[in-house]
């Protein structure tokens, strides 16, 4: 179920990449992309709160770890949504989607600096499947090469959502694994929601600069900041933390949800190629995709046949 969760919320988490891609061909700042959609994402998270009763929960856990929220928060969101909108100036929106694809080997190698139970050792097939897939990305990474007469522009883009893939596995389970030790038992939405609440001073600073820069966002951007903090932060972050909440003691269940994002590649062309009449990726990009697809097969089936054997066991 984890797993299925995962999928419908790549689809809604591409639709970041693809209105970043799209904005970025209008000639919108990079900076109001980066903070508008968080900014507009705490009165979309905070209603749904209101209405289940679960707000006083969320905001004493607030009041409580200010620090904690506000780390992580500036970390993952901000250091994710910021690297997005920058890199969106310099390659195509699936090509960000598919090089953030490495946040699924950062995940997996991330765990021994982080855990320190069983889930501090690193499943060797599921990093073997993992490097697969991360594999298949750089196999795309040639489709824009062989298009780049300077190839710094790729560099650049790279390292920034190398950036952002690194951040988003790590503030996504430190939080976890803090809240659990203070014995705060915050679901998904709420968990979201003080992330994006913690990254507020660095948007409201991203926010005050493209003033400076620009003035206020243009309408167009406004509305489409606003569609993205729906579909995204909100549909597919709350699907996307919810599906690792119930599998986060379980690391190769983990990393496979964690390696749905891979999807995201998918519905972002589709995305691109619907809004801005995007080209097909040449050779390369199907290989890659082809690749990838192929990683994604063994690695949910390598975690189908380990749920299987925990649950004979646990019998």
């Amino acid at each position: 179920m984890a797993i299925i969760i995962g999928i419908i919320s790549a689809l809604f988490l591409s639709s970041t990449f693809t209105i970043n891609s799209l904005l970025a061909h209008t000639g919108s700042h990079w900076a109001w992309t980066a903070c508008l959609r968080s900014l507009f994402m705490i009165p979309v998270m905070l209603l749904p709160l209101l209405v289940t009763k679960k707000f006083k929960t969320f905001w004493q856990a607030i009041k409580r770890y200010p620090l904690l929220f506000f780390k992580w928060g500036s970390i993952g969101f901000g250091g994710l949504y910021t690297c997005m909108a920058l890199a969106s100036l310099l390659i195509p929106g699936w090509l960000v989607a598919a090089t953030f694809q490495i946040n699924i080997l950062a995940g997996v190698l991330l765990a021994p600096f982080l855990y320190n139970d069983h889930r501090k050792k690193i499943p060797v097939r599921a990093l073997a499947l993992s490097l697969l897939v991360v594999f298949g990305v750089l196999i795309m990474q040639l489709d824009k090469l062989i298009q780049l007469h300077d190839g710094r522009s790729l560099i650049i883009s790279f390292v920034l959502v190398l950036v952002g893939a690194i951040v988003w596995p790590l503030a996504n389970r430190k939080l976890l694994i803090e809240l659990d030790s203070r014995q705060l038992p915050l679901n998904a939405m709420q968990r979201v929601l003080g992330l994006t609440v913690g990254s507020l001073p660095l948007w409201l600073v991203l926010a005050t600069y493209a003033f400076s820069q620009v003035g206020m966002a243009p309408g167009p951007q406004l509305q489409a900041s606003f569609y993205s903090a729906i579909f995204s932060g909100f549909l597919g972050g709350v699907g996307f933390y919810k599906a690792t909440q119930m599998v986060k003691h379980d690391p190769i269940a983990l990393a496979t949800v964690e390696a749905t994002q891979v999807f995201e590649i998918f519905f972002t062309l589709i995305g691109e190629i619907w809004l801005i009449n995007a080209s097909l990726p040449n050779l390369y990009g199907f290989s890659g995709m082809l690749v990838i697809i192929l990683g994604m097969i063994f690695q949910i089936s390598l975690s189908i046949q380990h749920a299987k054997k925990n649950k004979l066991r646990s019998a």
